[in-house]
């Protein structure tokens, strides 16, 4: 049966110009003076938004442009990152984002957002503290302190000579040590290593095992962030490989490479790509001093961030709608046809537009081709079927708070809890802690990393301080944050067994009493199946560029892969710019503000050893992954020619 009929709109004549696209062709469109451009972005996360934000500023009004944000969610406010009230009016988010220090574009676009300034939204910079299936790992502290950073944030004090005040405790010795050595050769440093065992088989990682690391050193060198052709020698190949080939500590991986990958790309190393791994290491951790130093948003990044971004979009002009799913997309009189359904699969709307720029995960695009012709005819979109998705289920309790309040607690916004004390203590060094997979056996967890956050020490609506001025004492709650990663054995439980799981997985994790269910007084579960961008071998090579076709661009963290050098949120909103370029430049949009601020230039020490890198790829290339430094000089000192 034929499908509604579009939107009465006046039909936009595009007429070519002579510019060159980003395939060296003279495809450059522009829209008449006297005619409207409309322009549809599908999806309403960070890259959404971001696009909205880059074209709307200065184009709307002089340049008689019209802009649609479609998401499928109610709110239409963030995305995956987004959230909403519950029945209870308690907040509730798809999960904890963080901040990371070079996220440089990031804060940019939010320092343009109105009613949003991001020393008042975000926290300061937080310790995190990392545990395995063996226990407490390690606590990572902010490794940049604000009198070390500088204007580009990845020299701080390098080649300072440390004075006799610098020496005045361990903690200053290990900074003034740091100080003096590159990324990565600080953090061995820097962490502050749990060498306690409760169980006489737990394994602890010690300094030679985190010098272990070292043995990346050659494959760090050789990949290069933005080079395609790094991309292509490393994205066929496991995780799992190159760490066998660095050879790099069993207790260095155990302790520290798994958990990790586990919850920064969200996939074993056997799943997860070398080139995924190595960028995202890079991007996370090595690329400049602090790079793992991350701030947390004081409350639900919906209500604090994207709802005043959304008021500022929508007075610019910017058409915002919730509740909208797009079925299928098709090409008509040189413009496209937007499809929606609704949430029960019957159409209900159509739009006709001149552009349409995707930015949803790759999952979405994938069914969005896989029903559209005029996408699933591009050469960009051949391989999206191939692409996979993460499923994470984020888990948030309320629980009764404790009679006793511990305070005086490290990292976070605020320094009291009213969580049972034994949890409280386990949590002293950081609101945040890292958990990998595996952890007290739980079978549930084999393959599933997770992250645990006390609230009550981020967000300012639970801090016990709030509480005491703002809130009777029968509304007042403790609250737990549980994020799962990796969840495909149990995001099919109801909500009572998940929360259940959680608070298992608490008390397996910090090894403490169970909290009892009965302590719960409202828990919400929300499920992303496939949902999340999961780099598994090859899926880099399945990764598009920003502009798809004529008219047609798309952005995300999994877009352009072998690009700008960032992850997360930060790819999300680079991506954006960078496909608001493309489609300013094609349709004359000469007032658009999209400029991309480029990743942490290389240190020289990496400068250095990638120039050593190149020389010895070209002289005796390897046939995958190149070795650890010292093992690649064995096999020449002993002939092997077979590196």
């Amino acid at each position: 049966t034929a499908g509604p009929s579009p939107q009465r709109r006046v039909p936009t004549i595009l007429k070519e110009q002579t510019a060159p696209s980003s395939s060296g062709a003279d495809t450059t469109i522009n829209n008449d003076d006297n005619e409207k451009l409309r322009v549809v972005v599908v999806g309403g996360g960070w890259a959404g938004y971001s696009l909205c934000e880059s074209i709307s500023t200065n184009n709307i009004h002089e340049k008689n442009v019209e802009i649609i944000l479609l998401d499928a969610s109610k709110q239409a406010k963030g995305g995956l990152a987004g959230g909403f009230r519950s029945a209870n009016d308690r907040p509730v988010e798809a999960g904890i984002h963080g901040f990371w220090r070079e996220y440089r574009n990031t804060f940019d676009i939010m320092e343009d957002i109105e009613g949003v300034t991001v020393d008042d939204v975000l926290g300061d910079f937080s310790p995190s503290v990392l545990y395995s299936k063996n226990g407490k790992v390690a606590v990572a502290p902010v490794l940049l302190e604000d009198d070390e950073a500088n204007g580009e944030g990845n020299v701080g004090n390098f080649g300072k000579i440390p004075t006799l005040s610098d020496l005045s405790s361990e903690k200053s010795i290990r900074r003034a040590i740091a100080s003096n050595l590159p990324p990565p050769l600080d953090l061995p440093v820097l962490a502050e290593l749990d060498t306690t065992k409760e169980n006489p088989e737990d394994t602890k990682v010690t300094p030679v095992d985190m010098l272990s690391g070292i043995g990346l050193l050659g494959a760090w060198a050789d990949f290069e962030q933005e080079s395609r052709a790094s991309w292509e020698n490393y994205d066929t190949q496991p995780a799992s490989l190159l760490f066998e080939k660095a050879g790099i500590a069993d207790a260095l991986y155990e302790e520290f490479v798994s958990p990790l990958l586990h919850v920064l790309p969200m996939c074993p190393a056997y799943d997860c790509s070398a080139a995924a791994a190595l960028s995202c290491f890079h991007v996370f951790a090595l690329q400049s001093r602090g790079a793992f130093d991350v701030r947390w948003c004081r409350g639900s990044i919906s209500e604090k961030i994207f709802e005043p971004w959304q008021q500022q979009l929508e007075k610019r002009g910017v058409d915002v709608r919730g509740g909208s799913r797009v079925s299928s997309i098709e090409k008509k009189d040189g413009g496209y046809t937007i499809q929606l359904g609704s949430m029960e699969g019957g159409e209900i709307d159509a739009i006709e537009c001149d552009a349409v720029v995707l930015a949803v995960g790759a999952t979405a695009a994938g069914r969005l081709a896989s029903s559209s012709p005029a996408l699933s005819s591009l050469d960009g979109t051949k391989d999206f079927d191939k692409l996979r998705g993460v499923t994470c289920v984020a888990v948030r309790l309320f629980l009764k708070p404790n009679a006793s309040i511990t305070s005086d607690l490290n990292g976070g916004s605020h320094g009291k809890t009213q969580l049972p004390p034994d949890v409280a203590e386990a949590m002293s060094d950081s609101p945040i802690t890292v958990c990998g997979a595996g952890i007290g056996g739980i079978d549930e967890l084999k393959e599933t990393g997770f992250c645990i956050y006390d609230l009550q020490r981020m967000h300012d609506e639970f801090s016990v301080d709030y509480y005491n001025n703002n809130v009777e004492a029968n509304d007042q709650v403790a609250v737990l944050e549980i994020d799962f990663y990796r969840a495909d054995a149990f995001v099919d439980m109801d909500d009572d067994h998940i929360s259940d799981l959680a608070l298992r997985a608490v008390s397996a994790a910090f090894r403490t009493a169970k909290i009892d269910s009965d302590e719960i007084v409202d828990a919400v579960v929300l499920r992303a199946r496939n949902a999340v961008s999961h780099f598994a071998p090859n899926s880099a090579l399945y990764s598009p560029d920003v502009k798809l076709g004529d008219g047609m661009y798309i952005c995300g963290d999994w877009v352009d892969r072998t690009g700008h050098a960032s992850w997360s949120t930060e790819k999300s909103v680079v991506t954006a710019r960078q496909a608001a370029s493309a489609l300013s430049r094609d349709f004359g949009l000469k007032d658009s503000t999209c400029e991309v601020i480029p990743a942490a230039k290389d240190t020289s020490q990496l400068t250095a050893l990638r120039q050593s890198a190149r020389l010895l790829r070209n002289v005796l290339p390897p046939k995958t992954l190149p070795p650890s430094p010292w093992v690649f000089a064995k096999q020449l000192l002993s002939g092997d020619k077979d590196p």
